[in-house]
């Protein structure tokens, strides 16, 4: 009876565990110049043209299994709104907030 109250909750933590990293493995983003398309799983694109894109900022993870939280970031717009990103790298980009932010930066410059 014990091992069945042990049982439940580390089965419904394993199963929020794997649908977190399934839903951050399967979102997309992609910079180009006419703008940011983010796709968060299982959500449709989300197009925002390159003026209204400020920076990318890393999410800070916080609660009891933090360490456990994949790496996610936030796409934050020239009106100060912040649109979450699931997906940290992109074609041409690389991995990362500081990556994404280069790209941006390079985009911006030739643009």
């Amino acid at each position: 009876m014990v091992l069945v109250g042990l049982l439940i909750p580390a089965v419904l933590i394993g199963g929020a565990a794997l649908a977190a990293l399934v839903s951050v493995r399967r979102s997309t983003l992609l910079i180009t110049a006419e703008g940011v398309e983010i796709r968060n799983y299982p959500q449709p694109p989300k197009s925002i043209p390159l003026a209204r894109v400020a920076c990318f900022e890393a999410t800070p993870a916080f609660g009891n299994f933090s360490s456990l939280r994949p790496a996610t970031g936030a796409l934050v717009l020239t009106d100060g709104s912040r649109l979450p990103v699931r997906a940290l790298s992109a074609p041409d980009a690389g991995h990362g907030i500081e990556a994404l932010n280069a790209r941006l930066a390079t985009l911006r410059r030739t643009g």
